[in-house]
């Protein structure tokens, strides 16, 4: 084992038994992270709610396995999104709910902005969560790829692909794309 394995331990370790740090410290990533998946701060605060309690329980029986807790609160996040995404999928709507669901958010009023969010929500779990850790959590490809189990190549070529699939949706919804 590497000295970088070694010191990847030892803040798992660290992570694992003070989960009080690691809430504090993750939280507002999480929910970050689900905010753009579900596309509501409401619905994503209390989904990473869950996450927490789900971590809370099982933290304590997590093995090393070369990645950071957080990249398993990151996998366990995208799992509870995509399930709830099926659920409300499932969900018919009363012609209130859906009346007032389908009503302008007057935060969300721009135009170019609505369009973004329903291109990231078009990318695949991966490509998001790619490109929420390098661009809205600020990390390096390195730290990316840490997080993700990827090689830094990898996520360079998901950040890649990421691009250049935003851009066809926005051109797709007639919002102009600087070169």
């Amino acid at each position: 084992m590497s000295g970088g394995d070694v010191g990847g331990e030892q803040r798992f370790r660290r992570e694992q038994h003070d989960f009080d740090g690691l809430f504090r410290a993750h939280y507002p990533e999480i929910v970050r992270y689900l905010s753009v998946r579900l596309r509501s701060r409401e619905e994503a605060a209390d989904l990473a709610s869950e996450v927490f309690l789900e971590a809370f329980k099982r933290v304590p029986g997590l093995r090393w396995r070369g990645k950071p807790v957080l990249a398993w609160l990151y996998r366990v996040a995208a799992n509870m999104a995509a399930d709830s995404l099926r659920k409300r999928g499932r969900e018919v709507l009363s012609p209130e709910l859906a009346e007032s669901a389908s009503a302008p958010d007057p935060t969300e009023a721009l135009p170019d902005r609505e369009a973004l969010n329903r291109a990231l929500g078009s990318l695949p779990p991966e490509y998001q969560l790619v490109v929420h850790l390098r661009l809205v959590e600020g990390y390096s490809f390195a730290e990316v790829a840490r997080l993700t189990g990827r090689s830094v190549g990898s996520c360079q070529m998901l950040m890649l692909r990421s691009a250049r699939r935003l851009r066809e949706k926005l051109e797709e919804a007639g919002v102009r794309v600087p070169a």
